[in-house]
């Protein structure tokens, strides 16, 4: 890197310091030489790292075939400036040199425009198109300028073919390629050899594109010059990217991408740059004309990519807004499925009354003084027996309604497990309150009910249990189940007593006490 320094700036003092053609030769062609020999042994190496990727590979193996033709054309091209050293050829290119670096160019152009861009939509690919063709337009703008005022003078035979015909050909191609690498999503580079290669590129579309003008206007050195600074911007990037892959660090421009470029922003402003200092220092001729187009084109194509940005940033937001519905949809859902499942985890799938878990734990909470009548149905296994068990479903869910429809404001009624229902009040309750509620809570479940054409009536027996201060729930339903128990006791010894099987009673639809 210091010798490629070195000579940049030994190259520069020299044209600097005098006008003989002979001594800048004498510098430039061994100083392309050098240069580009760095470029492509660093090319070299880069291609031939297994780690690299395959786009990492396969551009800089490019860089390196094209800089090995023009070290081959730069070698030829000293060879003639030693045999004639005050020949127009030795300075400014023979055939063997314009074909070498025609070669070279088209073997890098090919390259970079081969590479895929990885554009997925639509409107990705039409920014890009937008954006190339602005930073298009300025250049297109800067060599008609430039090649239109150079007038007659300069170059004769094969240069002057190649600087009028293949030189701007190039130079929009070559512009073209490095565009299109400059936008990619994922550049085969760093951002500093990506500089460097920016460099590089526009000095030599200066040197190329500008050749007949610099020569028109006796401005040799200064496109020598120019070629000389491109060659060494490209070495120095070939030498970076080599550090960094040998070294193993990984590229941060894959890790870093910006969404949008600033290179067409760039490229308009050069253009009206451009227009106002054709007409500070010109003033308004013919080849202004060129200026303005430029100037009115690339205004145009930006104007174009802000409407395109614009549309997409509606349809960002249309897309925004269905997925926030999506969302507001799916959250909605979510909350619907999630009290689905509450309700499905808290009560009876069959009643619809509370079960268990719910029942104590709305005791737990909320217990108190409150009282608790716990209910067992007496007879009911009959009934699944005689009549099956659809037939004790339906007696289930007749107890559960008149259940719900008995009990009170602010009660909470809910279904132990198999015929065991229970029922805690709203407030508390005195033992009398209780128990005549209970007697009327078993009177109205003993009314008869009609289940497939059959008059059917089951008893109830009623346990209650009514709350005191510091009583825990499960201490309360304790009591409620030990009442219930004797109750359902009591009721065996009397039936008994009576000669009353209790399993005929609720088939034949005889009434049960409590």
């Amino acid at each position: 890197m210091l010798a490629m320094i070195g000579l940049v700036v030994l190259a520069a003092s020299v044209t600097a310091a005098t006008d003989t053609g002979q001594v800048i030769n004498a510098v430039t062609w061994p100083t392309l030489t050098a240069l580009c020999g760095v470029a492509a042994l660093n090319g070299f190496r880069i291609r031939r790292n297994p780690h690299n990727t395959t786009v990492e590979r396969r551009m800089w193996g490019s860089v390196s075939l094209a800089t090995t033709i023009f070290l081959v054309s730069d070698i030829w091209q000293f060879a003639m400036f030693l045999r004639a050293p005050e020949s127009t050829a030795s300075a400014l290119g023979g055939p063997v040199y314009s074909v070498g670096v025609l070669a070279g160019t088209l073997c890098m152009v090919v390259a970079l425009l081969a590479m895929p861009l990885r554009l997925g939509t639509r409107h990705e690919r039409v920014r890009f198109l937008l954006d190339a063709a602005t930073v298009l337009v300025f250049a297109a703008t800067l060599g008609c300028y430039f090649t239109a005022t150079a007038g007659e003078a300069g170059i004769a035979g094969a240069g002057r073919i190649f600087s009028l015909l293949l030189g701007p050909a190039i130079y929009m191609v070559a512009v073209f390629a490095l565009i299109k690498l400059l936008l990619m999503p994922v550049k085969p580079f760093t951002p500093l050899a990506g500089t460097l290669m920016s460099l590089s590129a526009a000095f030599e579309g200066a040197a190329t594109g500008f050749r007949p003008w610099l020569v028109a206007q006796g401005h040799i050195p200064w496109q020598q010059g120019a070629t000389i600074i491109a060659v060494a911007a490209l070495a120095a990037a070939a030498r970076v990217e080599h550090l960094r892959t040998r070294s193993g660090r990984p590229n941060p421009s894959q890790s870093s991408r910006r969404p949008y470029s600033l290179l067409p922003y760039a490229a308009v402003a050069g253009t009206f740059a451009l227009l106002i200092g054709v007409l500070a220092v010109d003033g308004w001729q013919r080849p202004t004309w060129i200026v303005v187009a430029g100037s009115a084109i690339s205004s145009a194509l930006v104007v174009a990519r802000q409407l395109v940005a614009f549309a997409d940033n509606a349809h960002l937001l249309e897309l925004l807004d269905a997925k926030v519905a999506e969302l507001h949809m799916s959250l909605a859902a979510r909350d619907r499925l999630a009290a689905e499942l509450e309700h499905l985890a808290f009560h009876d799938t069959l009643t619809g009354l509370a079960n268990r878990a719910f029942f104590q734990r709305h005791l737990d909470d909320h217990g108190g003084r409150r009282a608790v009548l716990l209910i067992d149905l007496d007879g009911f296994k009959p009934i699944n027996d005689n009549y099956g068990h659809a037939a004790g479903d339906a007696v289930l869910v007749s107890v559960a309604a008149r259940l719900r429809a008995f009990a009170g404001p602010g009660d909470l009624v809910a279904r132990l497990g198999g015929d065991e229902f229970a029922v805690l009040t709203a407030g508390p309750l005195t033992a009398a309150e209780a128990q005549t509620l209970a007697v009327a809570l078993a009177t109205e479940i003993r009314q008869p009910m009609t289940i497939r054409g059959c008059e059917i009536r089951v008893g109830a027996s009623v346990g209650v249990a009514t709350g005191r201060d510091g009583q825990s729930g499960a201490e309360l339903l304790h009591d409620a189940d030990t009442a219930m128990y004797r109750q359902k006791a009591d009721n065996r010894h009397r039936y008994g007593q009576l000669g009353v099987d209790l399993s005929e009673v609720a088939s034949s639809g005889e009434p049960l006490r409590t």
